[in-house]
Formats: structure tokens, sequence, C-alpha cells
């Protein structure tokens, strides 16, 4: 009798973990940061880098805030658009004038970044409000290419 009941308690234990394992291997964290693909033109800088070049760990660029268009338009603050895509004058500020805007389109692939790179400048000036809700979280260009 004492060997059925250890050969029936074993069963058991091994008929549990055969379900719980995949639930328990389900709940990992995932530490791959996901990447977007869009379409944008740019809007603005940010108010306290402006027209600086930036490192960010996947290279160098310029700062923008970006205007997403397609199917879930949205605003992003995004670093690492490459120096050389767009002629941006330095007058502007925070916010480009609507006109010029077609001029400065891209297509980009981008991914959040954890690196802060907007802290890393002091600002100096007019800081303006309506841009705040823009500048967190930050994005970083993986890739990017001008269109027209």
């Amino acid at each position: 009798m004492e060997k059925e009941a250890y050969f029936t308690g074993n069963w058991l234990i091994w008929l549990v973990m055969l379900f719980l394992l995949p639930i328990i291997s389900g709940c990992q964290d995932n530490d791959e940061t996901p990447v977007f693909q869009a379409e944008g033109y740019l809007i603005g800088h940010h108010p306290c880098v402006g027209n600086a070049t930036v490192m960010t760990s996947k290279g160098e660029g310029k700062g923008y805030l970006v205007a997403t268009i397609g199917a879930n338009p949205d605003t992003i603050m995004l670093f690492g658009v490459p120096t050389d895509m767009f002629d941006v004058p330095l007058e502007w500020h925070s916010f480009l004038p609507d006109e010029p805007r077609d001029r400065f389109k891209m297509r980009f692939s981008y991914q959040k970044s954890q690196e802060n790179i907007g802290s890393r400048y002091h600002c100096f000036g007019y800081f303006p409000g309506r841009i705040l809700p823009y500048l967190d979280p930050e994005y970083i260009v993986l890739k990017a290419e001008k269109i027209h």
C-alpha cells in the first residue's frame, strides 16, 4: 500500500510541474526594447538641446520633436537623426513654422531610450510650456531616410 501511495504522489507532483512549467516560463520579462517603424516630419527642437549634435547608444545625431503620420499619429522626442539629413535654420526654436514642415519628412525606425539625453543639457532662456508633454519619454533613431 505504501508503494502505491508513493507512486501516486510522485505522479501528481510531475503532473502539477508539467502544467506549471509553461505558466512560470511565460512570466519572464522580455528585456528587448521594442522597435517601431514610422513616417513623420520635424516640428521642433528640444528646448535645452537645441541644434546640438548628441551622442546616443546607437550613434550621434540631432534631437527633434517629430510628428508621426499614419494610422496612429503621435508626437515624440527623437534623438539621433542623422546630422546631414536636414538643413534646419538655426533661428527656429522649439517649434518650427507650419509651412516648411513638408521639407522635413522622413521614414525611420526607433525605440524608447533609457538615456535621458535632454537632461544632459542646461536650459537657457525661453522654455515653452506647450512642449513639456513631449519631452518624456525620449526615443532613439535606429535608421532614418529622408522622404519627399
